[in-house]
């Protein structure tokens, strides 16, 4: 009894040989490459800099209802004593704040009134500097 063999056709595990050279992908320069690798840069970047905005954005809208809550609970204990004011300061990050309360146009002008007597005052007699 002769057993016939089965004829196998196993491919190469050879790169080489498979891919010819009709079918190699295209080779990319170095703009191209530098391109790429930009774009990728950018989209990497583009979603660290939206991550980061995102985190800022919570934060700021956080410590700004602080402040705002901070400043009426001033403004209240303030007008408690007084019926027209204006507050000048800064907060403890270092930025201005006007906090100011008048009821009337009359009780505006008083203020800005005072507030031209204490600036010529101080030019003049530089009594703020003691």
């Amino acid at each position: 009894m002769v057993r016939k063999r089965k004829s196998t056709n196993n491919p190469s595990l050879s790169s080489q040989e498979v891919v010819k050279e009709e079918d190699a992908p295209l080779t990319m320069n170095k703009k191209q490459i530098e391109d790429l690798q930009k774009k990728v840069f950018d989209t990497i970047n583009n979603i660290e800099l939206q991550r980061s905005l995102d985190r800022w954005l919570k934060e700021n809208n956080t410590n700004n209802a602080i402040y705002k809550r901070d400043f009426d609970l001033l403004k209240n204990s303030i007008s408690e004593y007084m019926d027209c004011y204006l507050l000048f300061g800064y907060n403890i990050n270092g930025e201005r704040v006007i906090i100011q309360n008048f009821n009337k146009p009359r009780d505006r002008d008083a203020i800005m009134e005072f507030l031209k007597t204490i600036f010529l005052k101080q030019q003049h007699e530089n009594f703020l500097d003691e």
